[in-house]
């Protein structure tokens, strides 16, 4: 499983653990950024707020480990292969943090 979460980790690039790790100012700013895009396309700002929300979820999806899909199957998101491992196992286990290095990129 830490094989394949690397692997995830070092294809997806995602920046969180989950949903709960992100900053809410930076999922403030999100929902506004997402919200002005949708209102500039022309949608009226009764349906913005939902349409809004979709791409919110897409948001996780992209940034966030657990919710993303697997590289291997695309039917399967991380957390259901965490799930998996909890019951074949017996014993709850959690990501708590991971750290991605890429090749040129400063340390600091």
């Amino acid at each position: 499983f830490a094989k394949e979460v690397a692997m995830q980790i070092a294809a997806s690039n995602p920046r969180y653990v989950s949903r709960e790790d992100v900053p809410e100012a930076e999922l403030e700013k999100e929902k506004e950024i997402m919200k002005a895009q949708v209102i500039e396309s022309g949608k009226p700002a009764e349906i913005a707020d939902k349409i809004a929300e979709g791409k919110i979820e897409k948001f996780f999806e992209e940034n966030c480990l657990i919710d993303q899909v697997y590289i291997r199957d695309s039917k399967v998101k991380i957390n259901d292969l965490l799930q998996a491992l909890i019951a074949k196992v017996g014993e709850n286990i959690k990501v708590r943090r991971f750290t991605r290095y890429q090749l040129g990129e400063s340390l600091d």
